[in-house]
């Protein structure tokens, strides 16, 4: 008996020694993988068959790969859909016809016109690998979106029949890195909080009370919530009430002091003041270490010194005006400390510091007024500005102290339209090595609002996103970004909020009000509903 159970032991560790076929698959550096592109099918009024090869030729360019991936002649798959004559085509059908003539992935799809919008609709099946199927949804006003969309889909799909994450490196580099492809499996791989009755407008993350531990700090218009997490549930471990006049505007969490325990900053106005707070927490409770502080304040990961404090006032037309000022703590509070050589127009809103490009030198990343990513040299110079814009949120406070009328909603209405103008806060901009590359990533939402992205005082939720991106040859480029959320992306941090030693990226989501069952009225109340999502990103 004994020397039986000996060998059942030696072939079971053999066994486990043993790659799984799923790994062996991955790592074969010889397979060809073939893709056969079936025609898209379209729906529309209007002729649109020219779409047809505009499709298969972006599709055919991006997922090729020179000894890796081939596209299937458009004519293996013509002859084949003639031979089966089928009277529509399904997934079902099209994998049949994959099989016959040999793929191991299809791809199939759909483009709707209705009106002005075009949706897309498409799908990436594999026949000879036990792999999920890879979607891609989107529906924009106009082509050219769509077609990017496209592009990004056909990425995707390489990355995917490799099964890694094409990662854009320096200039002459080709370099390829963990899989981040859970961030699309939607109903497995991030985890949702319960839902709140309230819009969240800011959270972070730090160790507020000094146990060693992170806790995750939320607030509202004018409450912050504090939470304890375990990876499963969120605590209320102590609400602080800032009192209804104030119009909470950002949320940062840091020890600036260096005391052990994280000083929450909140910039907020009241009126056509600002009246900021910093809370410490001391004796069982939170308390204000300032009030009522005439600055907007916001925390900058800078890239050598690490958290530090920056203040700005607000000039005599409202808005924030230069300079930028580091804040310094002075015995018992924080005080006005040197200027920040910041580029002319430059608000603490969407602003970060990181070596972005490898030159060797900080640089400064900033959203400007139309949420599109900026890149400045220490010179002050503009060397790249993105095409696409990121950010955009639903938070901004009023003025009465500017006649500016690029301010007001809409961007272009009249003087006698509204008795205050707006101005929007640009959303937070994270710089992270999360892979230990050396190679840093801007992290960044991307919302989009059916009212349009600028300043609006009533904007409709549509659907929004994280991406991560790197610098490669010709700019910012995606490296990877979460599923599509519906709703808004009120803010977002990664850090280890369950304090299991891994970083979490925490996103803080407004749902779209429930204008199917409660009519469109829902979007003009006061009713809001919002929820965090708990991703992980490795």
């Amino acid at each position: 008996m004994r020397f039986k159970v000996i060998v059942l032991c030696l072939f079971l560790a053999l066994l486990l020694a043993l790659p799984s076929p799923s790994i062996t698959q991955m790592r074969n550096p010889k397979k060809v993988y073939k893709v056969a592109i079936l025609p898209f099918m379209i729906h529309s009024q209007e002729n649109l068959d020219y779409l047809q090869a505009g499709i298969y030729d972006i599709l055919t360019s991006r997922i090729t790969v020179d000894d890796r991936i081939i596209v299937m002649e458009r004519s293996l798959v013509e002859r084949a859909l003639l031979e089966e004559k089928p009277t529509r085509l399904d997934e079902t059908t099209a994998s049949k016809i994959g099989m016959k003539i040999g793929a191991d992935y299809i791809v199939l799809g759909s483009i709707t016109k209705v009106g002005d919008y075009i949706s897309l609709d498409a799908r990436l099946i594999s026949l000879t690998e036990e792999k999920p199927p890879l979607s891609a949804f989107t529906q924009h006003k106009g082509i050219d979106d769509v077609m990017l969309k496209i592009g990004d889909f056909a990425q995707d799909i390489g990355n995917k029949i490799l099964g890694r994450r094409a990662v854009a490196g320096r200039p002459g580099e080709r370099r390829e890195g963990r899989a981040i492809e859970r961030l699309g499996r939607a109903d497995i791989d991030y985890k949702k909080s319960q839902t709140f009755g309230f819009e969240i407008k800011g959270l972070d993350i730090g160790d507020v009370d000094g146990d060693g531990k992170n806790e995750l700090v939320v607030m509202d218009s004018n409450n912050l919530y504090v939470f304890k997490y375990d990876g499963e549930k969120l605590s209320l471990f102590q609400k602080i009430a800032a009192g209804s006049e104030n119009n909470f505007l950002t949320l940062d969490v840091a020890d600036l002091n260096r005391n052990g325990r994280a000083e929450i900053i909140v910039s907020s106005v009241v009126g056509d003041d600002v009246r900021s707070f910093i809370f410490e927490y001391e004796e069982g409770k939170f308390k204000k270490v300032m009030e009522k502080a005439g600055w907007f304040f916001r925390v900058l990961d800078h890239p050598k010194e690490g958290p530090i404090l920056l203040g700005q006032q607000r000039g005599a037309d409202g808005l924030p005006v230069n300079p930028i000022y580091r804040m310094v703590w002075k015995k018992k509070s924080f005080e006005k400390g040197p200027k920040m050589n910041f580029p002319a127009e430059t608000t603490i809103f969407g602003l970060a510091m990181a070596d972005i490009r490898g030159k060797g030198k900080p640089e400064i990343i900033a959203l400007d007024s139309f949420n599109c990513l900026n890149i400045f040299s220490e010179d002050g110079k503009n060397p790249w500005r993105s095409k696409d814009r990121f950010g955009g949120t639903n938070n901004f406070y009023e003025t009465l102290k500017t006649t500016d009328i690029a301010f007001r909603p809409g961007g272009a209405g009249q003087p006698g339209d509204s008795p205050s103008t707006l101005v929007d806060i640009r959303g937070r901009i994270l710089v992270k090595d999360l892979f230990g590359e050396g190679v840093p990533q801007i992290i960044i939402n991307k919302n989009e609002f059916l009212t349009g992205n600028l300043s609006e005082r009533v904007k409709i939720y549509d659907k929004a996103e994280i991406r991560g991106l790197v610098w490669g040859e010709d700019g910012l480029a995606t490296d990877w970004k979460t599923r599509e959320i519906k709703g808004y992306i009120a803010d977002f941090q990664l850090k280890d909020v369950a304090n299991d030693g891994n970083e979490e990226l925490v996103v803080a989501v407004v749902a779209p009000p429930d204008t199917e069952g409660e009519g469109i009225t829902t979007f003009f109340s006061k009713k809001s509903r919002s929820n965090i999502y708990f991703f992980k990103l490795y």
